[in-house]
């Protein structure tokens, strides 16, 4: 804004300039936050509130910056855990998680995304080593800086299942895996209906998402053309009962064409030698090699073995649409939507030709990517692009994102290491 008099002049400014303005307002909000945090740490550290006459320091936050006690104790935990603090000697102390204040500092991530990541960080079980706590908030921190914080909320979720996991006594694996938690409450009413509510274990949930999904698409009316006028609780609503009465109609419930669930198992040469747990680790709700094998004796197993550099499977026959085969490699490859950040699984994508398909008529792997609805649609309408790099996808931003267009590559789908390679 400091080429402009006053925002009254904004109608004046040209429209990659507003956008460009906006990022770099954001980004000053960024690292204005962190200013903030750094003075709130001093003045914590320095017990001010205390000498001044408050409580503490978060009622001195309170009353001095009028915001709300929770807001105030918020960026306490936020100072404590990012921002450095001095010693008795002067030589400033790293902070437990100085990934993320670097981060911050570097107006690459907002107060949500601290507050997603810290809010991880503090669940992090006392065993785990102070190396692998490191590793993982880099993880964390490298999603935020190519999505929001409700993307790294869920890839928090799924590193406390692995540290669950990792420190876990062996009797409660196994507790977990014979006696899964699933609760259903129902009331009736007297008109007949019934009003419900419960809880379902990962795996059990995994397979209801896959039953709804489908049935609780939207569609148009086939007489009028008119748009589904349903909100997404009611479509979920009329895809239950459609499962209901499939359900009392066979002996047996079967969710693909008679087939059951098919399941991706992928691994590397190396991770076949090492005995790696990614095969299993990937699939909602197993944690043990007992548990991939119960799921395969009602799934049907598709094997996907990968060459060097993602070495794709190749179809022959010049179809528009990607046959039965390809999306399960496609499904293994991008593990859901390839757009960076974006968290959707591989059943609510579809797959979206790099070149055209009109161009060149080839439905070949290497020029198919999957893209959920919404990054289709920022794909076909936007300034983003996504090419192919080898036999992988990757997007190259609007310039007003990122000034270079540096591409990027989805990082909410990526497993720690440490799980792909440990024996």
């Amino acid at each position: 804004m400091s080429e402009l008099a006053s925002v009254s002049r904004l109608w004046q400014v040209p429209d990659g300039d507003l956008t460009a303005l906006l990022v770099a307002c954001e980004q000053k909000l960024r690292t204005g936050y962190a200013e903030m945090l750094a003075i709130v740490g001093e003045i914590q550290q320095r017990g001010l509130g205390k000498s001044l006459g408050f409580k503490d320091t978060a009622a001195f936050l309170t009353d001095a910056l009028r915001i709300s006690a929770r807001e105030a104790k918020q960026r306490i935990d936020h100072a404590a855990a990012t921002m450095a603090s001095s010693s008795l000697t002067g030589v400033p102390q790293p902070p437990p998680q100085a990934a993320t204040g670097k981060a911050l500092t570097a107006g690459d991530i907002n107060a949500e995304h601290v507050q997603a990541i810290t809010a991880t960080m503090q669940a992090c079980p006392a065993e785990i080593p102070v190396e692998q706590r490191e590793a993982d908030e880099q993880i964390l921190v490298e999603l935020a800086r190519q999505a929001g914080p409700e993307a790294v909320r869920k890839a928090g979720r799924r590193l406390c299942a692995l540290w669950d996991q990792d420190t876990a006594p062996p009797a409660d694996k196994e507790r977990e895996q014979s006696d899964p938690l699933r609760r259903l409450d129902i009331r009736h009413r007297q008109d007949g209906s019934i009003r419900f509510s419960g809880e379902l274990d990962a795996e059990t949930a995994e397979m209801l998402d896959g039953l709804l999904g489908p049935l609780a698409k939207p569609h148009k009316n086939p007489e009028t053309g008119e748009h589904d006028t349903r909100s997404p609780a009611e479509r979920a609503g009329d895809a239950l009962a459609e499962i209901i009465a499939l359900a009392a109609r066979c002996d047996e419930l079967a969710t693909q064409s008679g087939e059951r669930a098919v399941m991706i198992v992928s691994v590397t040469l190396a991770e076949l030698e090492n005995r790696a747990r990614q095969a299993f680790l990937d699939i909602p709700g197993i944690s043990s090699v007992d548990g991939l094998r119960r799921l395969a004796c009602e799934a049907k197993v598709v094997p996907a073995i990968f060459g060097n550099k993602a070495t794709p499977l190749y179809v022959g026959d010049a179809s528009r649409f990607a046959t039965p085969a390809q999306r399960r490699y496609l499904a293994a490859r991008d593990r859901g939507c390839a757009f960076p950040g974006c968290t959707r699984g591989p059943k609510w994508t579809t797959p979206h030709h790099v070149v055209a398909w009109s161009v060149d008529k080839r439905t070949d792997a290497d020029n198919l990517v999957l893209l959920c609805a919404r990054h289709h649609r920022a794909v076909h309408h936007t300034q983003w692009e996504v090419r192919m790099n080898g036999h992988l996808p990757e997007f190259i931003p609007p310039p007003w994102i990122h000034k270079e267009r540096k591409p990027m590559r989805n990082l909410a789908h990526t497993t720690p290491p440490r799980y792909q390679q440990a024996a």
